[in-house]
């Protein structure tokens, strides 16, 4: 067991080196987010699979460690909160989910894998991620000109899992990946997918479009 933390379920996969924006107006978390600025602690993020009252609240038993960047105190005592994931967690045992959830957990190890295979795979996932975000861009008439992706194949791995606009079980099974190898390559199949998808979409010549271009794909 390496630490308690308190969690706060949500309708979104946090993953590592993304950053997450949370308008805190819920009693509970309120209370959640006094005592983790108060005490400079962290706190756990899971996905909600019910997205319904707290009392129904289902989250998974992986998730991502936030750390709070800022802090903007509103009216009311409500709070926007600019957090940062930075390393995945697993449940381990349930400590109470009164007035917020809490639980003992433990701290998943990341892993490459083959490092010959990890290189390839962050390379052909590079190349992808560009065609990808080329192709959300098409839309608006806009060309993305380079990207680069951290030397960290990890991170990279995550930074993709980011910017990839799926479904949230979708992004749970990226973070959940035994190693970088295992996400690289699902993510480049998600990639062919969504670009394919994204292709077929655009529209003739002369008509419009909105496109959904992410509003992140970088770990900074």
């Amino acid at each position: 067991m390496d630490d308690v933390l308190n969690l706060f379920p949500l309708n979104t996969v946090l993953l590592p080196g993304a950053m997450l924006q949370l308008h805190v107006f819920e009693d509970r978390y309120k209370e959640m987010m006094a005592q983790c600025i108060d005490g400079e602690l962290p706190f756990g993020v899971l996905l909600d699979r019910s997205g319904l009252r707290a009392d129904d609240l289902d989250p998974v038993d992986v998730g991502t460690v936030a750390v709070i960047r800022k802090v903007t105190r509103l009216s009311a005592g409500r709070l926007f909160v600019i957090a940062q994931g930075t390393r995945r967690f697993r449940i381990e045992r349930v400590i109470g989910t009164t007035p917020f959830w809490r639980a003992e957990i433990s701290f998943l190890e990341e892993v490459d894998g083959p490092q010959a295979k990890a290189g390839r795979l962050r390379e052909a996932a590079t190349v992808r991620l560009r065609d990808y975000l080329a192709a959300l861009l098409a839309p608006r008439g806009e060309e993305i000109e380079s990207i680069e992706l951290p030397s960290d194949v990890a991170a990279s791995s995550y930074l993709i899992a980011d910017a990839l606009q799926v479904a949230s079980p979708v992004k749970q099974e990226l973070l959940e990946a035994g190693s970088a190898v295992e996400r690289l390559r699902a993510e480049l199949a998600l990639l062919d997918t969504e670009i394919e998808r994204l292709r077929s979409e655009q529209p003739a010549a002369g008509s419009e479009q909105r496109s959904t271009f992410p509003a992140r794909f970088s770990l900074n």
